[in-house]
């Protein structure tokens, strides 16, 4: 039995899909499956993963007619052999000892899931890193979604993490399926957390998030698209509600379902936003009946927030407009003077030049 099985649905991403693949093949935890999944690509990806494979015989594709991500990551999840199991989405790239790390921590902690934290990679080599896992948990500890509902707070990144895939078969986790559906990484991450999952964190940033402009996979949404983060959700949330954890975790939850929601609603053209926002009064309608206390909302987010609620579309355009001008104000005066100290960054910046470098 391999100690992980990874996982790669693969679509139309030829441009990084080698990247992505070498960066998988050479880890130092060598005792892996490699399962890339070609969802019907329409480039040369189901071409290079079979090369790869006349040469490792750890990789093992699948090629199947285009069926959407979640039916790539469950053909992937039905085919593994692995102790645990991991999904790598092909346009990113692993550290070399990702798998090494995490598995190891997994195993020494008995751990349904051991999750890391990530860095994004915003382009012409420059880097962001994501340290929000420091704030879910200390390393080394084990704990439940009752227990610590932090766990939803950062972003979901179901792509940072593994998984024993005992648990995933006892429990049928999967992703979700729907045909057109986009950000079912949300409710495949409620579902694993909601039934009973014992995870434990590394702080580590051990993999690398491609959010360059223009990006056909992360930054190109169609409007229908868009206005699939709120349905999705609200799926995670009938999943916590069903295995009964619902109470524990409403006010993070509701937190993270509106920095996914909002942001993608601002995106949404002014003609489908309508639409859009009718999904957001559906997640966030019921709010005043549930004794949610919103203590972890920003000010401005909180007043977003009730227009959502009170179904006010028109005053929420409006508002959202008056913020988003002053942003861009806050902006233009940052490109001027702008000056930062702290444990993470170190700047002083006066007409879009830093002084300290």
């Amino acid at each position: 039995m391999p100690k992980v099985s990874i996982i790669m649905p693969t679509y139309n991403v030829e441009k990084y899909f080698q990247q992505c693949l070498d960066s998988v093949v050479n880890q130092t935890l060598t005792d892996i499956e490699i399962i890339p999944v070609d969802d019907g690509s329409p480039d040369n990806c189901g071409k290079i993963m079979d090369e790869y494979a006349q040469k490792d015989t750890r990789i093992k594709p699948i090629h199947q007619q285009n069926g959407g991500y979640g039916k790539a990551v469950n053909a992937g999840l039905d085919a593994a052999a692995g102790e645990y199991v991991a999904i790598v989405e092909t346009d990113d790239w692993c550290e070399p000892d990702m798998f090494e790390k995490l598995y190891n921590q997994a195993v020494r902690l008995d751990a349904d899931v051991c999750k890391c934290g990530f860095n994004f990679y915003l382009g012409k080599n420059r880097f962001k890193k994501c340290m929000s896992i420091k704030e879910v948990a200390k390393e080394g500890c084990v704990f439940t979604l009752r227990e610590n509902p932090k766990i939803m707070k950062p972003h979901v990144s179901i792509w940072a993490a593994i998984y024993r895939r005992d648990y995933m078969n006892k429990n049928n986790i999967r992703v979700v399926e729907s045909a057109g559906a986009s950000y079912q990484d949300m409710p495949f991450a409620a579902l694993v957390y909601a039934k009973g999952a014992k995870i434990t964190v590394l702080h580590e940033c051990l993999i690398n998030y491609r959010v360059e402009e223009g990006m056909a996979s992360s930054t190109m949404r169609n409007d229908g698209k868009l206005a699939q983060m709120p349905v999705m959700c609200g799926l995670a949330k009938q999943y916590f509600i069903e295995n009964g954890c619902w109470d524990e975790v409403k006010e993070v939850a509701y937190r993270h379902f509106f920095n996914c929601s909002f942001a993608m609603w601002c995106r949404t053209s002014d003609e489908h936003k309508k639409a859009h926002f009718d999904e957001l009064h559906k997640l966030f309608g019921n709010i005043p009946n549930e004794n949610v206390k919103l203590t972890c909302f920003k000010p401005k987010h909180k007043k977003m927030l009730r227009l959502i609620i009170e179904n006010q579309f028109e005053k929420l355009v409006e508002t959202n407009k008056n913020y988003s001008l002053l942003a861009k104000l806050k902006k233009l005066r940052q490109g001027i003077i702008s000056i930062r100290f702290n444990k993470n960054d170190k700047y002083i910046i006066l007409f879009g030049k830093n002084l300290l470098k």
